[in-house]
């Protein structure tokens, strides 16, 4: 009896109370395409990666500010005291008047013509920076569809687990109206009525537990869709029945280095860390620049004694800026940033081995899975047999109720096996997707 407890109760376990599986809420057939769009949607992870993609792309503008022409303007309004004259021994000291009414107003405009690239390059990072977002935002949508697809089989799983159970609870119950005959005849005791009654309750349970199991996955699923938490959702039945093509692992690998999205990443950061190295080099260069000012004055201060008038005056030119710090700091800057591309560079060698782990593994999990269905497949038909010829031989007094409880037990375990292997051909399938980056 403590088999039959073990192989029911830890399949069909998961802790925690939840809203039962009711047939009477609103219920629909979801394909896992329309599960995959519905999470594009409405996922709240994606939508913040979207954002993070907006947020990429407004930079590059911001970095694009760097080809127009700065203006400025100032403004001064205040008071201007007299002035205090001294010879050059400060021996003799006058004092000569000045309005005191100081106004003034500048306006300046400068373009910068040339500073070493590093405009230039400030954009093309901010441009690689937002690419870099777009495969994160692509990379998160594969992340969630891959949730979505491991929520909607377990589902799946457990309504076929659910199948089960409730055709084993029939079969049951018809072996106990049969024990109960037998039983009126004298020919079996209480006990066995009892046991049988025992398994169609540990039976019953289970499908209690699968229906609760049944309701929190669903749940979990439609907060990621964006849909009401009571929804039902009944996956696509013809699922299982997809075939899928076989490739060899080389065609597997080439696609995994074209598609995959972190392999794309650290290609991108490669070229970052490069654009970087370019923006510091651009330190020692001059900034040259276009300039024009003009300045309005009031009172005019050029002459002796001042003038209480608005004198106005405008230069246009050429400026020439150079950092001379920049002969001692920029060596430093370079190597951290050769240091930056060296590390970028092994990122990516290391992200490559990862990939084709990753894509070996699960191509060898996924033939695994259809080898498994092919071996469950047969042990079923060997437990249904067994169990016909268990069953027949309890019932003609040649065979001991334990006897038919363990054909029983090993006919569920194989069905249940068998389910499992079916939901999870489907299951390593999108996982050999994923690692290649095609999800």
């Amino acid at each position: 009896m403590k088999a039959v407890h073990i192989i029911i109760l830890a399949i069909a376990l998961l802790a925690g109370p939840a809203t039962s599986f009711s047939q009477d809420n609103p219920h629909r057939v979801l394909t896992i395409q329309q599960a995959f769009e519905l999470a594009a949607q409405n996922s709240a992870q994606v939508k913040v990666a979207e954002k993070n993609t907006e947020l990429a792309h407004q930079k590059i503008e911001i970095a694009k500010l760097g080809q127009l022409p700065g203006i400025y303007s100032s403004l001064n309004y205040g008071y201007l005291s007299n002035s205090h004259i001294w010879d050059p021994s400060f021996g003799k000291h006058t004092k000569a008047a000045i309005p005191h009414n100081l106004t003034q107003f500048s306006v300046q405009a400068s373009e910068v013509i040339f500073k070493g690239g590093e405009v230039t390059n400030n954009i093309k990072k901010a441009s690689l920076e937002e690419q870099v977002a777009v495969l994160s935002q692509d990379k998160n949508l594969e992340d969630i569809k891959f949730l979505v697809a491991a929520k909607y089989l377990d589902i799946y799983r457990l309504i076929n687990q659910r199948q089960v159970y409730v055709n084993n609870t029939k079969l049951s119950q018809e072996r106990l109206k049969n024990i109960l005959n037998l039983q009126k005849q004298g020919i079996v005791t209480n006990n066995d009525v009892l046991r049988t009654k025992l398994i169609i309750s540990d039976l019953e349970l289970a499908i209690r537990k699968t229906d609760d199991n049944m309701a929190i996955l669903n749940q979990q699923l439609n907060v990621v869709l964006g849909l009401d938490l009571n929804d039902r959702l009944e996956p696509d039945t013809t699922l299982l029945t997809t075939s899928f093509k076989n490739e060899p692992i080389n065609k597997l690998m080439t696609a995994a280095y074209e598609k995959n999205k972190d392999l794309k990443t650290s290609a991108k950061e490669i070229e970052i860390a490069r654009t970087n190295l370019k923006i510091i080099q651009a330190d020692r260069y001059p900034e040259i620049s276009l300039f024009t000012t003009s300045n309005t004055q009031r009172p005019f201060t050029n002459v002796a004694p001042a003038i209480d008038v608005y004198s106005s005056v405008w230069t246009a030119g050429i400026g020439i800026k150079y950092n001379i710090s920049s002969i001692y700091q920029t060596p430093r800057k370079r190597k951290a940033a050769n240091i930056q591309i060296e590390q970028s560079l092994a990122k990516q060698t290391l992200q490559k081995q990862n990939v084709e782990l990753s894509v070996n593994a699960a191509l060898i999990k996924y033939n695994e899975a259809k080898d498994e269905l092919d071996t469950y497949t047969e042990d079923l038909q060997s437990a249904e047999e067994n169990y016909r010829i268990v069953e027949k031989k309890y019932f003609n007094q040649l065979a001991l109720l334990t006897d038919l409880i363990d054909a029983t037990n090993t006919k569920i375990e194989a069905e249940l096996k068998v389910t499992n292997a079916q939901i999870n051909i489907v299951y390593t399938h999108y996982q050999l997707e994923k690692s290649i980056g095609l999800l």
